[in-house]
């Protein structure tokens, strides 16, 4: 597997608060387990996954797309990480 690989994923929030503090913080706790540059988008804005506060910018509520890049050597597994979290409703 290449160290460029570019991995992209979509997930949608189920959660019921959407992505609010502590989901942002979990997405960076993650996020900084793994060896690649990830970046997080909805709708027009995309921000780092190492950010709680730009995290919290994006303004993603319960049912938004959450639009996944990562690119890196662990740009996969960070990918699956971060959608599963995602999926899974941030636990709650």
């Amino acid at each position: 597997m290449s160290t460029l690989e570019e991995i992209t994923s979509s997930c949608k929030v189920t959660n019921m608060k959407g992505l609010h503090a502590r989901a942002a913080a979990q997405i960076v706790s993650i996020s900084n387990n793994f060896e690649c540059d990830m970046t997080i988008a909805h709708k027009a804005k995309t921000v780092s996954s190492l950010s709680l506060i730009k995290l919290l910018t994006l303004d993603a509520p319960r049912g938004s797309i959450l639009n996944i890049r990562a690119h890196g050597p662990d740009a996969k597994k960070a990918c699956d990480a971060i959608s599963k979290l995602v999926l899974e409703g941030f636990g709650e």
